[in-house]
């Protein structure tokens, strides 16, 4: 069932209701859905691609099978359904880790390092 676009109180319903997030992350660029998931709770199966190993840790906050695997990627999925403990510590590093490293103090801060290093870099 696909339900389309779906609005921020909806969204946190369907992630409290899920188990975990799977995407395959086909020449994914950064993993926005993998990062809110995991700000949700849940624990991801996302194919290592692009910038996906930067939102997702694999072993830690979910699992990361290669890109056009697909035995290896229905075998993370069926790890982590049949492992409650480990979606449940899986689901707790990732609440921690993009609550500590991807929420919006965090991207100011390493904002303003960037400016700083290149304001550095740039004067006399």
């Amino acid at each position: 069932m696909f339900l389309g676009q779906q609005d921020s109180a909806d969204l946190a319903a369907l992630c409290a209701a899920a188990d975990l997030m799977v995407w395959p992350a086909v020449n994914e660029a950064y993993g926005m859905a993998l990062l809110e998931a995991q700000a949700a709770g849940l624990p991801v199966v996302a194919g290592r691609t692009g910038g996906v190993p930067d939102v997702v840790r694999d072993g830690v906050t979910g699992l990361l099978p290669p890109v056009g695997d697909a035995d290896a990627f229905a075998a993370a999925v069926a790890r982590l359904l049949g492992d409650h403990e480990m979606r449940r510590r899986f689901g707790e590093a990732a609440r921690r880790t993009a609550a500590a490293e991807h929420d919006l103090s965090g991207a100011v801060e390493a904002l303003d390092a960037v400016v700083r290093r290149a304001a550095r870099k740039g004067s006399p």
